[in-house]
Order: C-alpha cells, then structure tokens, then sequence
C-alpha cells in the first residue's frame, strides 16, 4: 500500500470533485430536457394551426442526447485518470527516481484521460458511442417516442 502525501489526497479530491461535477452537469440536462419537452406540450396542446411543430421537439432531445453523453465520457475519463494515478501510487516505490518524475508529471494533471492520448475523431466516436449506453439511451428514446405518440395523437384529434 502506497504512503499517500497531502497533496496526493488534494489531487484526489479535487478530482473526485471534478467527477461529481461532471455527473450533476448530466443530470442537468436530463432536468433541462424535460422541462424544454414540457413547454413544447404546453404550447403543442394550446396551437392548432400547425400540426406537425410538435416534431421540433425532437432537435433538443438530440442536442441534450448528445450533451449527456459528452458529461458522462468526460466523467469516465476522469475516473480513468484518477485510477491511473492511485495504480501509479500503488506500483512504485518510494525510493525509485523514476516514480518521482512520474509522480511529479501526473500530479495536478486534470485532463481527461482520453483528451490527452485521442484525436477529435476518436473524441468524437466515443461521445457517440456513449450515446448508446444503457444508462443514457432509455430517457431520450421514451421521451422521443412520447413525442411522436402525442404528435400523432394531436393530428388524429384535429
């Protein structure tokens, strides 16, 4: 087991706060989501003239989809981060000179793992991919499929 310094704990901390923060920025968007999709209700239920403006809807559930997946990649990032430097601390010893320098070069070092070592392709894919994780994808594909539902339920009734 690793003899941590103060400052290994700061760094840890301030990482660990940035990992929270980068998961309450996800449900905030998810909270910002629904209350845009309830406004388009409000306003769907009060228009009659036109009969399929409800399908605008679908454009921030893809901005806000999108959104939440880059949050929680960015938050696996950092966990990965935070991971990499607590199995540097575990792997070295104390006495190594290398493991100093190593140290040194991680401490303080809040990028996203993936933003140090990808490209913006890659970047990009693995927002993408994200998008499909079963922990994003259910909210915006039933929300998605109740605005379709209530479109379809508008211009039936009209």
């Amino acid at each position: 087991m690793a003899n941590y310094e103060a400052q290994d704990l700061q760094y840890l901390q301030m990482m660990q706060e940035n990992i929270t923060r980068m998961a309450g920025n996800s449900a905030n968007a998810k909270t910002w989501l629904v209350t845009i999709v309830t406004g388009f209700f409000a306003i769907g239920c009060s228009i009659k003239d036109l009969d399929w403006w409800l399908i605008l809807a679908i454009i921030p559930i893809v901005v806000f989809w999108y959104l939440d997946a880059y949050y929680l990649s960015l938050e696996r990032a950092l966990r990965n981060r935070e991971q990499e430097y607590i199995n540097l601390m575990n792997s070295s010893a104390d006495t190594d000179n290398s493991f100093e320098k190593n140290r040194q070069n991680a401490l303080f070092d809040f990028r996203p793992l993936f933003m140090s070592n990808d490209n913006d392709e890659r970047k990009l894919k693995k927002t993408k991919c994200m998008m499909l994780n079963k922990s994003v994808y259910p909210v915006y594909l039933i929300i998605l499929f109740m605005i379709i539902v209530a479109t379809a339920i508008i211009n039936m009734c009209n």
